[in-house]
C-alpha cells in the first residue's frame, strides 16, 4: 500500500487538526528560519510511547507513513509551514498535531 492509499485509509480515523479542548498547550515547531526538529520530538516522546507511529500529511494527495517514532519528527519537520501534520500510535489513541503555522499540540 502506497502513501496516499495509507491516507485514504485511515485519515478518517484521526480527529479533526484543531483540538475542541482548550486545555491542549500549543509549542512552536518553527523559529522563523527552521523547523525545530528538537522540539517536534519532544512532544512526540512525551505523548507516543508506541515504537511504531503514523504520520498523516494533509496535502494534495494526502500522504501516510509508518514510521519509527523517532524518526518521526525528523520527517514531520520538512512539512512544517507547507502542511498540517498529524502523527498517532498504531492503535490511533494518541495524537499530536502540527498546524500550517508551526504551532503544534498534543491530547494529553
Amino acid at each position: 500500500m502506497n502513501g496516499a492509499e495509507l491516507y485514504d485509509e485511515l485519515a478518517v480515523s484521526f480527529p479533526a487538526l484543531w483540538p475542541k479542548n482548550p486545555t491542549w498547550n500549543w509549542i512552536n515547531v518553527h523559529d522563523g528560519q527552521n523547523p525545530n526538529v528538537q522540539a517536534i520530538s519532544q512532544l512526540v516522546d512525551r505523548t507516543l510511547t508506541a515504537a511504531e507511529v503514523i504520520v498523516l500529511v494533509h496535502s494534495e494527495p494526502g500522504i501516510a507513513s509508518r514510521l519509527l517514532r523517532e524518526d518521526a519528527a525528523r520527517y514531520v519537520a520538512q512539512f512544517v509551514l507547507k502542511h498540517e501534520v498529524q502523527i498517532s500510535d498504531s492503535d490511533l489513541v494518541r495524537f499530536v498535531s502540527v498546524g500550517l503555522e508551526g504551532l503544534a499540540t498534543n491530547d494529553a
